[in-house]
């Protein structure tokens, strides 16, 4: 697999505040990570790209002309980090994006950093956005929402500030950004609450399981917090490698995928890939950069369907596409809940996967914050539509192996957003 995209996201972006040298192996050479690349170059940091080795040189200082324009094309992970970051800054910038970042909501970051004493001008919560730096606040901050997006957005604020900086998390969210600081920063600590045993106030012979605090997670930056540089060794893709891993399980065939990121905050998809029937074998596990990997073994087999809600939907949720189409090829009926999220991606995700799947034969209905999809019966060929997203013509790509009859996809140059290489590395496990 190409390297994690989230992960690449952030080692760029991290480059602008370090001062020595960052070196990125495995970088992934797709559209959205492209454009976090040329967004550093503005900031003046040197990119040299050598294969898929990605070298970062921070400038000895950072001049860049008022009002600058970033276009942040399709990627909403690099307008949400670069804006904490410019927030925190003594830097004016305008964000821009295309037209389907542009409908993306932004008001998730603005409101905590102008909390922090950030000057933000938006447009009605999207972009495009001016943004003046300033010297911020220390800050106090619990998420309402689950986004690793806006937790990063803020630590780059406060790094950039060089102000303390105190999240907490009711939902433990993706914690790349923290393992890379983790790695090649100093001034992180991070607290993850357990359950104790505490005596039963009822009856004092027993014990019971209690938080000591009702949040999940606790992530202090120390004013002093900086990025030193290093190398980070990014690991393959899992939410690209779901596609993949997908076709093994509809065909019942076995697939292998080699130096795969195995963060526990990202491997849901793994797990659910087990509840619907399949065997799923991990080998030669390790740690690099402070990411685990390893490779992975997945065998189809007769599929189930399974009610997905909760906080396996929140780990899903990028794979929402590619479950509903193993649905359709499972025994039974899968309702997925708690995916409203799912409507504000590149496109109403919910919306176009259900029209692509009626297309199919399926019956699926669109619930409010979710899909209820019925396995079974006969499904066809189609003429399938993208609708500008990455996620939903890859999907119904996998889908299309396993129909009656011929399908097309009406635009297949927007898998580049993700993975260009995509029907290359499709045809290549079809035998």
């Amino acid at each position: 697999m190409p390297g994690d995209k989230s992960i690449a996201h952030r080692v760029a972006l991290l480059s602008i505040l370090t001062g020595e040298p960052v070196v990125a192996i495995n970088y992934p050479d797709n559209l959205d990570c492209r454009v976090s690349l040329e967004a550093v170059r503005k900031f003046g940091v040197g990119v040299e790209q050598n294969g898929n080795t990605v070298t970062f040189t921070p400038p000895s200082q950072i001049d860049l002309p008022a009002e600058t324009i970033i276009d942040c094309g399709n990627s909403a992970t690099t307008a949400r980090l670069l804006a904490g970051l410019v927030a925190g800054s003594e830097l004016s910038v305008i964000l821009s994006g295309d037209e389907s970042l542009s409908g993306r909501p932004m008001k998730r970051i603005i409101d905590p950093l102008r909390e922090m004493g950030a000057e933000l001008f938006d447009r009605d919560g999207h972009l495009p956005l001016k943004i003046q730096g300033k010297k911020l606040l220390p800050f106090e901050y619990r998420l309402p929402v689950a986004s690793a997006q806006v937790k990063s957005s803020l630590m780059l604020a406060a790094m950039a500030s060089k102000c303390s900086l105190t999240l907490r998390e009711d939902t433990i969210t993706r914690n790349h950004t923290e393992i890379m600081l983790s790695q090649i920063g100093e001034g992180l600590s991070v607290r993850e609450i357990k359950p104790v045993m505490t005596p039963d106030p009822h009856d004092p012979r027993k014990k019971r399981t209690s938080m000591p605090e009702d949040f999940k997670k606790e992530i202090k930056l120390a004013s002093h917090s900086s990025v030193k540089g290093g190398t980070v060794d990014i690991p393959g893709d899992i939410s690209t490698a779901a596609f993949f891993m997908a076709a093994a399980a509809v065909s019942g065939g076995t697939l292998t995928i080699n130096n795969l990121g195995l963060n526990p905050t990202r491997t849901t998809f793994i797990e659910h890939l087990k509840n619907i029937g399949c065997r799923v074998e991990i080998s030669d596990k390790t740690a690099l950069s402070g990411e685990t990997r390893g490779t992975v073994t997945v065998t189809g087999g007769p599929l189930k369907a399974r009610k997905i809600s909760g906080k396996t939907t929140a780990g899903l949720i990028d794979e929402i596409p590619i479950v509903a189409v193993m649905a359709a090829f499972a025994e039974g009926t899968t309702i997925i809940r708690d995916a409203a999220e799912s409507k504000v991606k590149e496109c109403d995700r919910l919306a176009a996967t259900a029209a692509n799947l009626r297309k199919m034969g399926v019956k699926c209905g669109l619930l409010e914050d979710g899909l209820a999809i019925e396995g079974g019966g006969e499904r066809n060929g189609a003429d399938f539509e993208c609708f500008g997203d990455h996620r939903i013509a890859m999907a119904f790509s996998v889908a299309a192996l396993f129909l009656d009859g011929p399908s097309t996809i009406d635009d297949d140059s927007v898998v580049a957003v993700s993975c260009p290489e995509f029907y290359n590395l499709l045809e290549s496990i079809i035998q």
